[in-house]
C-alpha cells in the first residue's frame, strides 16, 4: 500500500502507526496494534466454504486482492477515527494520507470484485455509515458532559457503534455478495457488529478514567452503568456473536470467537459484581435487540 501512495507521502506512512499513537515506538507496525485475526483476515473468514469447514472458496489470487482491500480500509478507517476523536490534529499529511488510502481502498476492492461500481457503492454506503455514526458518538459524549449520566440508552450506543465501525467489516461484506450470498452479507455483518461492539466495550470500559479526565465524560457515565458492566457484558456478547457464525456456517469464525469468549470469562470484573452483572444483562438484551439474528 505504502509503495502506491505519492512519493512524498511515502515517507510519512513509514511510521504511520506510531505517529497515530496506535504503536509505543517508531518501528512499530500495523501488526502490533490490529492483533486479533478477524480484524486483519476478515476476507478469509468470509470466504470459508460452508460445505467444507477450513477450506477457502477463492482461488489465492482472489483472496490476496480482497485481503489487500481489507488492509487498505482498515488503514482509512483508523486515520479517520483518529482524526473524528481529535486523538490526532486534522493536519494537512493526515488528511492526505486518509484521502489517499480511502482511493486505494476502492480501487483494490474495484479488482477483487471485478467491478469498480460496486466498489465505490459498497465504499461509499460504508463511510455514509461511518459518518453518521460518528456524529452520534460526538452528540453523545456532549450530551453527557452538559446533563451527566444516564443520557445515552444501551440501544443507541450498539447502534452508532455499528455504524462508526462500518468501514471494518465492509469488505468481506462485499466479498459475500460477489458470491451471490447476500443473506450470508448480513449474517456475518450481524456477527462482526456484534464482535465489534464487544470490543468496544472493553475500549471503553478501560478508557473510562481517563475519558472523564480528557474529555469531560465517559461512555460508562453516558450510559449510567458501571465500568464493570460494561467488561462484564463483553464475554456474552462474543458468545452470541459465535452463535451467529454457527448458525450462518463461518465455521471458522464462530470456533474463533468462541476460544474468545471462553478467554474473557476468566476475566476479573472490578466493582460490585451484582451490579456489573445486571448492567451486563441490559448491555446485551439491547445487543440483541439491535442486531437480532
Amino acid at each position: 500500500m505504502v509503495a502506491g501512495l505519492p512519493a512524498d507521502l511515502r515517507r510519512e506512512a513509514e511510521h504511520l502507526p506510531y505517529r497515530l499513537g496506535l504503536t509505543r515506538s517508531p518501528s512499530g507496525a500495523w501488526e502490533d496494534f490490529v492483533v486479533m485475526d478477524p480484524n486483519r483476515d476478515l476476507p478469509r473468514y468470509a470466504a470459508e466454504d460452508p460445505a467444507r469447514p477450513g477450506h477457502c472458496r477463492l482461488a489465492v489470487g482472489q483472496l490476496f486482492a480482497y485481503r489487500r482491500a481489507h488492509h487498505c480500509a482498515a488503514v482509512y478507517g483508523l486515520i479517520a477515527d483518529r482524526i473524528a476523536d481529535g486523538q490526532v490534529a486534522k493536519s494537512r499529511v493526515f488528511v492526505r494520507l486518509r484521502d489517499e488510502v480511502l482511493r486505494a481502498w476502492i480501487r483494490a476492492l474495484g479488482v477483487a470484485t471485478g467491478s469498480p461500481p460496486r466498489a465505490r457503492a459498497l465504499v461509499g454506503a460504508a463511510l455514509r455509515a461511518t459518518e453518521w455514526g460518528n456524529a452520534r458518538e460526538r452528540r453523545a459524549l456532549v450530551r453527557a458532559r452538559r446533563r451527566g449520566e444516564g443520557t445515552l440508552s444501551a440501544r443507541e450506543y450498539f447502534t452508532f457503534t455499528s455504524a462508526k465501525l462500518r468501514w471494518f467489516g465492509a469488505t468481506a461484506h462485499g466479498l459475500l455478495l460477489s458470491l451471490g450470498e447476500p443473506g450470508r452479507a448480513g449474517a456475518l455483518r450481524r456477527t462482526y457488529d456484534i464482535f465489534s461492539i464487544a470490543l468496544q466495550c472493553i475500549d471503553d470500559a478501560l478508557d473510562d478514567a481517563s475519558d472523564r479526565r480528557t474529555r469531560g465524560a465517559s461512555f460508562p457515565l453516558a450510559l449510567g452503568l458501571p465500568s464493570g458492566g460494561l467488561l462484564a457484558a463483553a464475554p456474552g456478547l462474543i458468545g452470541r456473536a459465535a452463535s451467529l457464525a454457527r448458525a450462518a456456517r463461518f465455521h471458522e469464525f464462530g470456533l474463533w470467537l468462541e476460544r474468545v469468549a471462553a478467554t474473557l470469562e476468566r476475566w476479573p470484573i472490578p466493582g460490585d459484581p451484582l451490579q456489573s452483572s445486571l448492567a451486563a444483562a441490559v448491555l446485551q438484551a439491547a445487543a440483541e435487540e439491535v442486531h437480532h439474528g
